[in-house]
């Protein structure tokens, strides 16, 4: 059984200290570091890097296996349009191209939101899932929150450096090290462009000292060999998930620079499968600034914000307010930037809703004379009362 004492040294490890432990090969010491980087702004030789490996190892999809990652079928779209379906089984109304501008609070309580072209919708309760600077900073107004608050989200660090390239080809990867195109058991896993951690953690130096990575590290993945409806017969998509650019690329799109980038990595796979590069019909890159501006991901942290010793557990997204409720009544939040952070688990709209439930059970109560009201408020400290 494992003691505190082990718990946080493993959370104050670097990913490349603790393989240092269990391991001798470079290759598979490589391998296995990957996960302590990933979305990450941190090399391997980072302190807390060892927490990022064990939060993207210890989850399951639900076959009991430690670790294991779904595909789902009909891609990431397919889990969006089961969640609404469910919804609207329940009653629900989903309305999509309707962009928040305001969450309106009157005396310290949600009230209403209103929508990009000013049509405003009353609500008892607003449950938030966008990233903590633009639900805090951009969509309530800053008087209505406790300075000290204010402050935490505005140090809120969602630095990235990860570059998303999906690439179309005619055929798949015919590997020098396991020959053929035709569908075999190492097209269906990762395949990963990361030889030796000291590869990733020069990579990682590199964009942090401003330039984008000469050699990147890549965790790749083909979709299709699990899901043929995502292309047509005969042909792949191929993901690749990279790093590293500098974090200020979030700021411009550089893309001549990112298409170079791209060049990079693709040239790396063509050299243990010759015929990658000549497979490809066509690409899409898509760098910090793209993630942000399209996809909502500050910085382009997939996580709404990094996975630091300083930005884990009750100080996610800041100190006080890691019950999913926010200094504003009925606003409750339920995105990355929450406890357990990152991956598409569904774990802090729970967690949301249930606080949501609870809070409401708990005034009912009230109105019946059963119990005192209990609405969670905070001292000085930012602690539950």
């Amino acid at each position: 059984m494992r003691t505190v004492a082990d718990v946080t040294r493993l959370l104050s490890m670097s990913v490349a200290d603790l393989l240092d432990d269990w391991f001798e090969s470079p290759q598979v010491k490589g391998a296995l570091a990957l996960n302590g980087v990933i979305g990450t702004w941190a090399g391997p030789c980072e302190p807390g890097t060892a927490y990022v490996m064990a939060d993207q190892s210890i989850g399951d999809v639900g076959d009991g296996h430690l670790g294991s990652w779904g595909v789902p079928e009909g891609g990431m779209g397919a889990v969006a349009t089961a969640i609404e379906r469910s919804a609207v089984a329940a009653g629900a109304r989903v309305r999509t191209s309707a962009p928040v501008e305001q969450v309106l609070v009157r005396d310290g309580t949600v009230a209403a939101v209103v929508l990009r072209g000013g049509e405003e919708i009353e609500a008892a309760a607003v449950v938030s899932s966008v990233h903590p600077r633009i639900a805090f900073l951009e969509h309530v107004e800053a008087g209505h929150l406790p300075d000290d608050f204010v402050g935490d989200i505005r140090r809120w660090k969602s630095r990235s450096g990860v570059v998303k390239i999906n690439l179309a080809v005619a055929e798949l990867p015919d590997f020098t090290a396991d020959p053929g195109t035709h569908l075999q058991d190492h097209h269906t896993g990762s395949i990963g462009m990361a030889p030796t951690v000291e590869y990733i953690e020069r990579a990682f130096q590199e964009a942090r000292e401003g330039r984008p990575s000469q050699a990147p590290f890549s965790d790749g993945v083909i979709p299709t060999t699990l899901d043929r409806s995502l292309a047509p017969e005969g042909t792949h998509i191929v993901s690749l998930f990279t790093q590293w650019v500098p974090a200020s690329w979030c700021e411009e799109p550089h893309r001549e620079e990112l298409e170079a980038y791209a060049d990079r990595i693709i040239d790396l796979y063509d050299q243990v499968a010759p015929n990658f590069k000549a497979s490809i019909r066509h690409r899409d890159v898509l760098g910090p600034y793209d993630l942000e501006h399209e996809y909502g991901l500050v910085g382009g942290n997939i996580f709404h914000g990094e996975l630091s010793l300083d930005q884990l557990f009750h100080l996610r997204p800041a100190p006080g307010y890691s019950d999913y409720r926010t200094p504003i009544r009925g606003l409750y939040y339920a995105s990355s930037a929450t406890h357990p952070a990152g991956g598409v688990s569904g774990i802090p709209g729970r967690h949301a809703a249930h606080a949501l439930l609870a809070d409401r059970r708990r005034r009912a109560r009230s109105r019946l004379g059963r119990a005192a009201p209990r609405w969670p408020t905070r001292n000085a400290g930012g602690h539950d009362q």
